[in-house]
């Protein structure tokens, strides 16, 4: 049984051989159990790469939350929050990326926030592609939506104009299609 003052080996030795269900479940009780800080966010940033190879991105990203509020320098805080932001744009949750972009923009300087915004302009681009290749042409829909709405430059805003005119026409948005074909960038 898990015990707040066990050690990374330990809870290593005793949910090893366990299944991802089973893990989520013991690392959930052993955060109730209000360890110390380093472990807590040792135990949120398990149960995060648990939740990301079931493909829980919801859950993970509270995982990665856990993890920042537990985390000792603004470094790891920024890095988690900025993993909270990219679990949540995996979800499809914009508005909850956005936030948790912002909490991690409250950790960092003004060159901090230009690196920390590109990377998850970045991290939009691969995620689009991702979903395009998967063939779900919806969610890259969406994905590609909220991109071209964000602070970009005139080539990325371009890029995703041309994704968006060539999603809108593969589902026979044509309303859609036709108002984007007018606007420049």
């Amino acid at each position: 049984m898990l015990q707040r003052d066990m050690k990374k080996t330990d809870i290593e030795r005793m949910i090893n051989d366990k299944g991802d269900f089973v893990q989520i479940d013991y690392l959930t009780k052993f955060i109730k159990l209000s360890p110390p800080i380093d472990m807590k966010k040792y135990a949120y940033l398990k149960l995060a790469g648990i939740h990301l190879r079931r493909r829980m991105y919801q859950d993970a990203a509270k995982m990665f939350r856990g993890a920042a509020i537990n985390s000792l320098t603004f470094k790891e805080q920024k890095e988690n929050y900025l993993r909270e932001a990219k679990s949540y744009i995996k979800a499809q949750k914009f508005e909850d990326s956005q936030k948790a972009l912002k909490k991690s923009f409250a950790e960092a300087n003004l060159k901090e926030r230009r690196e920390l915004y590109d990377e998850l302009v970045s991290f939009y681009k691969k995620e689009g592609e991702e979903l395009l290749k998967k063939g779900l042409p919806g969610k890259a829909t969406s994905l590609f939506e909220k991109l071209i709405r964000m602070k970009l430059t005139v080539e990325d805003k371009k890029h995703a104009k041309e994704k968006l005119l060539a999603l809108y026409q593969k589902l026979g948005k044509t309303k859609d299609y036709d108002f984007l074909k007018t606007i420049e960038y």
